[in-house]
């Protein structure tokens, strides 16, 4: 996000008007591990620091580490939580709200969080994830079922055709849920989601997805046979990054691609045991138990008899 001088002076003005200096530099340690304010300025110890000083070498400190959303997340929490048993009230937070909104952002009440406004913008990292930053996120996996033998029997141009034709259907369903294409490497994909209610988002994303296959596959497809893919979802922890190879790595990354090519049959949704205990009884009641799966998933598959 770039921050224009606007904005880096009204967060300043709202901290002088709020907070003292210590109570500053402790909002500035919530954002930046071990951050130290008087060795920031190199202000004697043993002198009490006024809060304009304060304001302006947080903010800029900030403004530096790209972590404005961050921030003004924090303050936000503080005027509505309070800390440690005491009320505080941030001034100018209003102002600020409207600042980022002209910026492209959006304020989303369930995370208590900044996204980038999708009318506007859309990057994987939602305009304002930070690498190394751990949160909980809801991923949605899949991949082609056969690919090579699609590639063999109808030749490489048909087959990409119908993997552009995915894409855009995987593109619709997730963009329209707050979520984010991170891969779409060969014949799988990769979405996340982290707003809202993002393991829901991310289930309705992925049924929406077998949805539009099944009539695709019988309207739409040229290839001469189903494009029949697996989709699984899994939530749980997760370091971003921008290599996506590597987060593939962790744990949640290598959980939701276990249920995909272990416990999900051909034109399935898998959900994770991790999922089901996040779903309203009405989405939960459409999936069903796999024996394959061991208990660990549960399965969600369309058909002209499904009602």
């Amino acid at each position: 996000m770039k921050i224009r001088s606007a904005l880096s002076h009204l967060l300043k003005k709202c901290l002088i008007e709020s907070l003292n200096a210590d109570m500053q530099e402790r909002m500035a340690q919530d954002i930046i591990a071990s951050y130290d304010l008087r060795a920031r300025t190199g202000f004697p110890p043993n002198i009490p620091m006024q809060s304009q000083t304060a304001a302006g070498r947080i903010v800029d400190d900030i403004v530096d580490a790209a972590l404005v959303l961050h921030f003004v997340e924090r303050l936000a929490r503080l005027d509505q939580e309070g800390f440690m048993g005491r009320p505080y009230r941030v001034s100018g937070l209003r102002e600020l709200f409207k600042q980022i909104g002209a910026e492209g952002y959006l304020w989303d009440s369930e995370t208590s969080r900044f996204m980038e406004d999708p009318r506007i913008r859309r990057t994987p990292n939602w305009g304002r994830l930070v690498p190394g930053e751990e949160l909980w996120f809801s991923l949605l996996r899949i991949d082609v079922v056969k690919n090579s033998r699609l590639v063999k029997v109808h030749g490489e141009t048909a087959a990409r055709g119908a993997y552009g034709d995915l894409r855009a259907i995987l593109a619709r369903v997730v963009e329209r849920r707050s979520g984010r294409i991170w891969s779409t490497e060969g014949d799988g994909a990769l979405a996340a989601f982290l707003f809202g209610h993002s393991a829901t988002q991310s289930v309705l994303a992925g049924m929406a997805l077998t949805h539009e296959l099944f009539m695709y596959n019988r309207v739409y497809n040229k290839i001469g046979e189903p494009l029949r893919v697996r989709a699984a979802v899994h939530t749980g922890p997760l370091r971003y990054g921008t290599d996506v190879a590597e987060m593939l790595k962790q744990e949640t990354c290598q959980e939701v691609i276990e249920a995909e090519s272990k416990w999900t049959p051909p034109d399935g949704l898998a959900i994770t045991r991790a999922v089901a205990g996040t779903l309203d009884r009405v989405l939960l009641d459409r999936f069903a138990s796999r024996a394959e799966s061991g208990g660990r998933a549960l399965v969600y598959t369309v058909s002209w008899g499904t009602p």
